[in-house]
């Protein structure tokens, strides 16, 4: 971008929890430093463990904890953990002297954001899921401005300064984004989302085994499992005489998509969002205890374009899937048509996009 600032001090990007919220954060801190912006990622023990390729050029770890789930005494926990967060980063940004912050979501955003604001470094939020977080909700007043990832923003406050930006993905999604769809084979990718499903080890095996046996000879299945059920689900594609790579964890997940011709999962904004890119047909199963009901919400942008089947948790059983996987595999046509309805939903160049927001927001600080 042109006319940027001189770059000083970094630029603090806070999330954490999932990788749902540091995995937008990784590409934004790429496109950052591909325009020669220093990092600094503020996080927690969660958060960290999908940290491990984050270019940043400073880190620290903070505490934070949920303030809206456990009775009086949880509820106090989390507001000293809060409050030790915000001592935290207020003493690491004195130190560091950053020039402006992005909030994720998550809530080690939130001490992060707060003393940002308390610092008079200008802040802005990401919101990656179709309903605002409710770490957002408590920041977006004094935001300079709230990006989001898909077109609705559902439980936003009025008056909050919103722009759609897109969900940014990072640089190994992004190079898959042309990648065709698998033609010599028939490839199922199954995973639960990082917090993982014992549903997810059992309804898929099960559907799977009742395939038509000349489906199940050509079937190549990639299946992301908890850790104490992998055997156990290997053992059940064995018995079914279909091919299957199984493990708790793909650390090439994307990789495994585009080489999907069918995708289980559930509808994170962050899975929902490689979906889009990748293009790809999906079946979605919200998280059913999900605040608000979010990854439902999530699943609507790619299902009601066409691109992925929403199967709610509730119903999600070895029969109902025996139902779709018979039916998607005995047309491949529809899965094609899917790919197709899926690719674009979510808006493209969304690191670009929100870089770009980040230094409009520095040049006006710079103005004023």
């Amino acid at each position: 971008m042109s006319g940027a600032p001189d770059k000083g001090g970094p630029i603090v990007l806070a999330a954490g929890g999932t990788g749902g919220h540091m995995f937008p954060a990784e590409a934004l801190a790429q496109e950052l430093r591909r325009r020669g912006w220093p990092i600094l990622l503020v996080t927690d023990k969660r958060g960290a463990r999908y940290a491990e390729t984050f270019p940043a050029d400073g880190r620290f770890e903070i505490s934070a904890a949920t303030p809206s789930i456990g009775g009086p005494v949880a509820k106090a926990a989390a507001a000293i953990s809060i409050a030790r967060g915000l001592m935290t980063a207020r003493r690491e940004f004195k130190a560091r002297g950053p020039v402006a912050a992005v909030g994720f979501g998550g809530y080690p955003s939130l001490p992060a954001m707060k003393a940002a604001a308390m610092a008079k470094i200008p802040y802005g939020v990401h919101e990656q899921n179709a309903v605002l977080g409710r770490a957002n909700r408590m920041l977006v007043r004094g935001a300079a401005f709230t990006a989001h990832g898909f077109p609705a923003l559902e439980k936003c406050p009025a008056g909050a300064r919103t722009v759609e930006v897109g969900n940014p993905v990072r640089d190994a999604v992004a190079g898959l984004a042309a990648a065709a769809m698998p033609s010599d084979s028939l490839r199922l990718l199954v995973f639960g989302g990082s917090q993982g499903a014992s549903i997810f080890s059992a309804a898929p095996v099960e559907a799977v085994a009742r395939l038509p046996e000349d489906v199940r000879a050509k079937l190549w299945v990639v299946h992301q499992a908890r850790e104490g059920d992998v055997e156990k689900v290997q053992m059940g594609y064995a018995r079914a005489g279909v091919a299957a790579e199984v493990a708790p964890f793909f650390k090439d997940l994307p990789a495994r998509m585009a080489a999907a011709n069918l995708v289980i999962a559930r509808s994170g904004a962050s899975t929902v969002t490689e979906l889009s890119t990748i293009g790809r047909p999906s079946i979605l199963v919200p998280l059913g205890v999900a605040m608000d009901d979010h990854q439902s919400a999530n699943a609507r942008v790619l299902s009601e374009a066409g691109g992925a089947l929403l199967l709610p948790e509730s119903r999600f059983n070895a029969d109902a899937l025996e139902t779709a996987l018979a039916t998607l595999f005995a047309n491949p046509e529809r899965l094609d048509v899917m790919a197709d309805k899926a690719r674009g939903r979510v808006r493209a160049n969304a690191a670009s996009s929100l870089a770009d927001l980040v230094e409009k927001m520095l040049e006006r600080r710079m103005a004023a």
